[in-house]
């Protein structure tokens, strides 16, 4: 995220101006916006000549034209397209323009590359917190990964610092090998599973790059896609899946870039077009999504990512769910909540979208509650965004957990109401 200027006051009301750079600029975009918050960006606009003529513009054509339009929105709603990466605000425009009333509803596409000034009644803790490491050099691991079977199932994984794309997915019915006709039919259909995943990563084009990853780009399900996945930038290429299926798709795979690229192994390939590291044969239970943390939480994965797997938050919800059945962590609104108060906390969980809703005392009270673990000098706290497969698998859980610093028998198996009454529990905590 490219910073353009910021002002903050005592109060605290402000408003930053910035540019989206990546996809996961955008992301954070999403998350730092609030229903009544203002939004100014440039915007497009279909206008008839006469319209114009009437606003002293020298037209003489009677055709329409789009004109940009710089427009200031009071928010009424907020809408991600995950195919698109991009934010839609929807609000009544707060800005003097002869084209579109003071009062009036609009839309605006935020996108990256594109300037935008978020203005806020209250610029809380978490917005601050998350716009400030938005400025931050990346640090986060961005893999890669292939999960594969056997049965003419692949998907293609782009694992980012906030979000998880699926790339591309292929899929081919794979016949049984029963009788002779039968085998011919199998090994021809898994012959033509193997080319379509080489299409999708390496191209069939002429052996120069940029040709051949242009000519992938289009085979995968993204289409809109500006550029390749590989042209992330990604820490490694992760292989995973159940049986053989990564064994021969790498063997597949070599085939081609040696074909395409003088002689070179995918894996050669890799490293010298992208600094990416390939890591082979990791085992995962499935070709689908939800088997992704087990090849993200590989000691292979983890090595190849280097210092940047700190990032990676599978490791740590697998030790939520060992730390649960030592009655050690818990997770719902009431529990987290009754276990704070007794200072038991030593890691804070929380989704994303728990600074998403639309009650103001809900974010108020989750917000103070970060803030105290973390300066309690023995908790530390984490946000899982719902962008990744770890984040939803929070999400289920309520998404709010908590790993504790002591056994909580009681506590855990107590059945408490949920949602706690929020306003009830930040009055108490204020007063603290």
């Amino acid at each position: 995220m490219k910073l353009i200027h910021e002002k903050f006051e005592r109060d605290g009301k402000g408003s930053v101006k910035c540019t989206p750079e990546t996809e996961d600029d955008m992301w954070d975009v999403y998350n730092l916006l609030k229903v009544g918050d203002i939004v100014h960006a440039t915007a497009t606009r279909k206008v008839k000549a006469s319209e114009m003529e009437s606003s002293g513009a020298n037209v003489r054509d009677t055709s329409s034209k789009v004109i940009k339009l710089n427009l200031g929105v009071k928010v009424t709603s907020i809408d991600w397209d995950p195919d698109l990466s991009l934010v839609r605000v929807s609000g009544r425009n707060q800005t003097v323009s002869e084209y579109v009333k003071q009062g009036a509803m609009h839309t605006l596409e935020l996108t990256t590359h594109k300037a935008v000034t978020i203005e806020k009644s209250e610029w809380d803790g978490e917005d601050v917190r998350r716009f400030r490491k938005a400025l931050e050099p990346n640090v986060q691991a961005t893999i890669v990964a292939m999960l594969i079977s056997d049965v003419g199932e692949c998907r293609i994984v782009l694992c980012g610092g906030a979000r998880t794309t699926v790339v591309a997915k292929i899929e081919r019915s794979i016949p049984k090998k029963k009788g002779v006709g039968a085998v011919v039919g199998h090994e021809k259909q898994l012959g033509k599973f193997y080319e379509d995943i080489c299409d999708a990563v390496l191209g069939s084009g002429s052996g120069h790059a940029s040709s051949s990853l242009s000519a992938a780009a289009a085979t995968t399900d993204e289409k809109k896609k500006k550029k390749h996945f590989l042209e992330n930038c990604p820490n490694c290429f992760v292989i995973a899946g159940p049986g053989f299926g990564k064994e021969n798709i790498l063997q597949k795979l070599n085939e081609r870039s040696q074909k395409l690229y003088s002689g070179k192994t995918f894996e050669s390939w890799l490293k010298s077009s992208f600094d990416c590291v390939l890591v082979k044969n990791v085992r995962a239970s499935s070709a689908h999504v939800g088997a992704l943390l087990e090849a993200l939480k590989d000691p292979s994965t983890r090595k190849a990512v280097g210092a940047a797997a700190e990032t990676l938050d599978a490791d740590v919800l697998e030790q939520l769910y060992a730390e649960i059945e030592k009655y050690k962590a818990l997770y719902g609104p009431s529990h987290v909540l009754k276990a704070f108060k007794e200072g038991a906390i030593k890691m804070l969980l929380l989704s994303d979208d728990v600074f998403r809703t639309k009650d103001p005392i809900e974010r108020k009270l989750w917000t103070k509650v970060r803030e105290d673990v973390e300066n309690s000098g023995f908790g530390s706290a984490r946000v899982f965004s719902t962008g990744h497969e770890s984040g939803e698998r929070l999400k289920q859980l309520t998404g709010v957990a908590a790993i504790l610093r002591f056994p909580m028998e009681e506590l855990v198996e107590s059945e408490l109401p949920n949602p706690p009454d929020y306003k009830k529990w930040l009055e108490d905590l204020s007063d603290d």
